[in-house]
């Protein structure tokens, strides 16, 4: 990687750290609803780490597979959150099945967030990112240059926008999840990681 790529590597990694420490300093009550957003965080923190080991390692198409997971996770959690009745929450737990597509659940989740401006702030920033993010493998591999003797071709932005992606998606859940349990101030205290990224999508359009 080069310096550029090493350095927005790093601070991925580092904005994730912080997330974790951060929510792992709170106790949390046992609800279904607290506990299946507590495991889906869990799992994205995981799957960033997969991210990065597979950047450093040149494996870019597996770290793109993840990246949608993460996304994907991301709006199961934000859904949960703030959005799911008891009794779909109770629903889930017994089928191990969504009740709602994505469509539709990502419409119940910007209404329940059209109010804030964090959400909407990063929406409007990085909402077409999120959703290239979200297509299947094939779609997605589709957009991509190939050529016969070398295979896939990923230029740097592409690899830092996947990683922006997975890290944002991170902080906003875990940011929208310490609000929900009254955590305010460390709430706000995730929001402001997001802060770096902006700056680095202002610069790039300048470009």
């Amino acid at each position: 990687m080069n310096l550029e790529l090493t350095r927005h590597f790093d601070k991925a990694r580092n904005t994730v750290t912080e997330v974790s420490r951060i929510v792992s300093s709170h106790k949390y009550s046992g609800d279904r609803r607290s506990i299946f957003v507590r495991g889906l965080l869990a799992s994205m923190i995981q799957y960033h780490q997969s991210v990065l080991h597979l950047i450093k390692s040149a494996a870019v198409v597996s770290s793109y597979a993840l990246t949608r997971d993460i996304v994907k996770d991301m709006r199961h959690g934000l859904w949960i959150n703030s959005c799911a009745t008891d009794e779909q929450i109770l629903q889930l737990e017994k089928i191990d099945e969504f009740p709602l597509s994505i469509p539709e659940m990502t419409r119940e989740i910007e209404a329940a967030y059209s109010a804030d401006p964090f959400f909407r702030s990063l929406k409007d920033r990085w909402g077409a990112r999120v959703k290239h993010y979200s297509l299947s493998g094939v779609v997605q591999l589709g957009r991509w240059e190939s050529d016969a003797s070398l295979g896939l071709h990923f230029n740097d932005e592409e690899i830092r926008d996947a990683l922006t992606i997975a890290t944002l998606c991170i902080v906003v859940l875990a940011a929208k999840f310490l609000a929900s349990q009254k955590y305010s101030a460390d709430s706000e205290q995730i929001e402001a990681l997001a802060g770096d990224y902006e700056v680095q999508l202002i610069a790039r359009r300048a470009v």
